[in-house]
């Protein structure tokens, strides 16, 4: 079985059910409506939120096991949005459609992390903005969550410049403690990123 299968096959869910707190700390930012793409969704809890407030969201995720789950919190939070199971690396991102692309906790070594990005920037309409969260490589130290892998986590210096043609709003290396369901907990070294395309 695929390890995210693996890991969401279970009742709980594993990062919880309440957005990431800098989609929330940033929603002032996001447009009321539009469409939206949740990178490696999971199990929903960033694109229910967004579908919440307006948005009409596509989550993709490799895992089946999790989109299933996804759909049960769709149900649970009274939204709706679409699903698709897809590898990102693979994925066919239409150009300029987005108004919103989120990306939490979703990793890759090079060069798939230079080449999925890039297509991510040329999937944001114009205007549109990018929202990513990324654990920084001393993040291996801390322990409390995402890849045991240092090659698939980067700098603030490396993941601005993987991203190179956004207009940053926010672009921040922070340590803070995260608390979200039992695979993201305690103190924790970030990458936040929000920026807009331009027009």
């Amino acid at each position: 079985m695929y390890k995210w299968d693996e890991r969401y096959d279970t009742e709980e869910f594993v990062f919880g059910t309440e957005p990431n707190d800098f989609i929330l700390e940033i929603l002032h930012h996001l447009p009321k409506q539009g469409r939206a793409l949740d990178l490696a969704t999971g199990e929903g809890r960033n694109a229910a939120f967004l579908a919440q407030h307006g948005l009409e969201v596509l989550g993709v995720d490799l895992s089946d096991v999790g989109l299933q789950k996804a759909k049960k919190l769709a149900e649970l939070k009274g939204v709706r949005f679409a699903i698709q199971q897809a590898d990102l690396t693979e994925f066919d991102f239409p150009q300029e459609h987005y108004a919103v692309i989120t990306n939490i906790f979703c990793h890759f070594t090079e060069p798939n992390r230079s080449e999925v990005y890039r297509r991510v920037i040329d999937a944001l309409e114009p205007g549109g903005l990018f929202v990513g969260v990324f654990y920084h490589p001393e993040q291996i130290m801390f322990g409390t969550g995402g890849p045991s892998d240092p090659t698939m986590l980067g700098t603030l210096r490396d993941m601005v410049d993987v991203f190179g043609g956004l207009e940053w709003i926010v672009a921040e290396h922070v340590r803070r403690e995260v608390y979200e369901g039992s695979r993201h907990t305690g103190q924790s070294s970030l990458i936040r990123l929000l920026g807009r395309k331009p027009l």
